[in-house]
């Protein structure tokens, strides 16, 4: 979250332009764990996809950010 956090200030949308995403990766994540709970998975194996989820989200946004800026209002 740390990077998202960084990109947040270099792009300058701030955390209230990110709020959905911020949003989305909870549930996401809450999902993940959700599923893998669901299957009985062992802690290490949960964990495991957590971080993936995480890591996913967070490479995606930055992409988001870097590639496409959000737009800049007049």
């Amino acid at each position: 979250m740390g990077l998202m956090l960084v990109l947040d200030r270099i792009t300058g949308s701030g955390i209230s332009g990110s709020l959905m995403l911020w949003i989305l990766l909870a549930g996401a994540l809450g999902l993940t764990l959700w599923e893998c709970r669901d299957r009985s998975y062992r802690l290490k194996v949960v964990l495991w996809w957590m971080m993936f989820v995480f890591l996913t989200h967070v490479v995606g946004y930055a992409v988001l950010r870097l590639i496409r800026p959000p737009r800049r209002e007049a």
